[in-house]
């Protein structure tokens, strides 16, 4: 007698895309603090103290100990200049949250420019270009 039973699981896997509540939760709230940041403290940057940064999105690992910041400048002016600022000041940054923010371990900050407007617009000057 064959046994044809299939079991599938539904647990992720590591390489799954799928984000925990608690990551999106930690994320968001790493945003928040990272946005507070920029606006109140002075960094003596010239790249960020002239510049006005939006933090688009927060990645998280799974083990909470990395954080992937993505940002874009306004107007998106002095991307790279502002990107290595920022990166420059990560440890004062990851200082402030870790004194406003209630986990073991602080996670790791790096920024990176969202690339996510410019392929946006892309894709849009495309759909205009099919509908002509």
């Amino acid at each position: 007698m064959e046994n044809n039973f299939v079991f599938n699981s539904n647990k992720k896997s590591k390489n799954s895309s799928f984000k925990t509540q608690r990551q999106l939760k930690v994320g968001e709230e790493i945003r928040h603090l990272i946005s507070d940041a920029l606006l109140r403290e002075s960094f003596y940057d010239e790249f960020v103290k002239d510049n006005n940064v939006t933090i688009t999105e927060v990645n998280v690992s799974p083990d909470l100990k990395n954080a992937k910041v993505y940002v874009m400048p306004l107007g998106g002016k002095n991307k790279s200049d502002v990107l290595n600022s920022l990166n420059k000041i990560s440890g004062r940054i990851k200082k402030i949250i870790s004194n406003n923010i209630n986990l073991r371990q602080t996670p790791k900050i790096l920024f990176k420019i969202d690339e996510t407007f410019e392929y946006a617009k892309n894709i849009h000057n495309i759909l205009e270009k099919i509908k002509k």
